[in-house]
């Protein structure tokens, strides 16, 4: 019976699943930007977002927060230590919130940052393509 739960839990959310492929990037670039905002106190300045198959890639212009420059600027070590701890809390969000908001079973996420450009790539790879997800 339980599992009958969950099943029906997993068909509310994939109808509420916007209807396009462009309306889920979108979604996803609100849901980024969201996780963004969570974490930093401030969102992306630009993203976009490419699917294919079951790969979301999702590239981003930043703002540094002041007293990571300053962190950077002071102790490069440390600075690289507080980028890797922000990328995994990143990371787990993402997991976490479009797992929720969109139905996805993700099964990896990569994510880098380049500190000089204020540039991120992120990589999530679905269990299965997004059009599956959209169709149902």
């Amino acid at each position: 019976m339980f599992s009958q739960y969950i099943l029906g839990v997993k068909d509310i959310i994939a109808q509420k699943l916007p209807p396009t492929l462009g309306d889920l990037k979108q979604a996803i670039m609100r849901e980024y930007n969201q996780v963004n905002q969570m974490i930093f106190k401030v969102g992306v300045i630009e993203q976009k977002v490419n699917i294919f198959d079951n790969n979301i890639l999702i590239l981003a212009k930043h703002r540094r927060i002041p007293v990571l420059k300053i962190i950077d600027e002071s102790d490069g070590a440390l600075s690289n230590t507080v980028d890797r701890i922000l990328i995994e809390k990143s990371k787990a969000l993402l997991q976490k919130n479009f797992g929720e908001r969109f139905g996805f079973e993700i099964q990896l996420i990569i994510k880098d940052y380049i500190v000089s450009k204020e540039m991120s790539v992120t990589l999530i790879l679905l269990d299965k393509n997004v059009e599956e997800y959209l169709t149902g």
